[in-house]
């Protein structure tokens, strides 16, 4: 695709995501790199703009400058935010909030504090960007490692025999403490994301290095 035909294609999926005005977002694509500038209304917006941009085939790279600037009639107060983040992790059975703290400065939420798996890292973040008025999300949770090198490297190992398209991909899994690094070849964004999550899904992981290469 060339790359005014990828930049209409990454323009009309914004226009076509759900929950998404992308009125006021510029695309621009150099060597299948897509630049998004511009602003939405809230965190979950400038999200879903990202998850968008990835569903485009033939986009090879993002940068990510769109701003979030919330209308007056939505903004809160720090102390609200907080409140209302802490309310959300308690009432949340897979997350476990009472080892989670929370700090807000102008919207923009720090979280902190230590737990089991890497989705619960993910669904604390994924359920606070979604609150009114929150800017930014910095996730500093880290995870507990409580597994073995050679029984991580061992369960990676199984679930991409288990994936038909990972089995047959070229990926190498090395393990150093409790970091994964991946090396490798795939034919696609997807199957790179996938063989990442997978990686994160094993017990015991607390960081990956991903350098899977994209060959499509």
């Amino acid at each position: 695709m060339d790359y005014t035909g990828l930049q209409h294609a990454v323009a009309e999926e914004l226009q076509w995501a759900p929950h998404l005005d992308a009125s006021d977002i510029t695309v621009t694509v150099r060597d299948g790199i897509v630049r998004l500038t511009g602003f939405v209304a809230s965190l979950a917006e400038k999200h879903a703009a990202e998850r968008a941009v990835w569903h485009v085939r033939g986009v090879r790279g993002l940068a990510q400058e769109v701003e979030v600037l919330v209308p007056e009639a939505r903004r809160h107060s720090d102390d609200a935010i907080a409140h209302r983040a802490l309310s959300v992790l308690r009432w949340d059975t897979q997350i476990p909030g009472e080892g989670i703290q929370i700090k807000v400065d102008h919207g923009v939420v720090t979280l902190i504090g230590t737990v089991d798996w890497q989705f619960q890292r993910e669904a604390a973040e994924e359920r606070i960007r979604n609150l009114a008025g929150v800017t930014a999300v910095d996730n500093r949770l880290g995870l507990r490692p409580t597994t073995a090198a050679a029984d991580i490297k061992k369960q990676i190992e199984r679930a991409f025999r288990r994936h038909t398209r990972l089995h047959a991909a070229g990926i190498t899994v090395d393990i150093d403490g409790s970091k994964v690094i991946l090396t490798g070849h795939v034919p696609s964004v997807e199957d790179r994301e996938a063989a990442e999550n997978m990686a994160w899904s094993a017990a015991g992981v607390a960081e990956v290095e991903d350098h899977v290469i994209v060959l499509g």
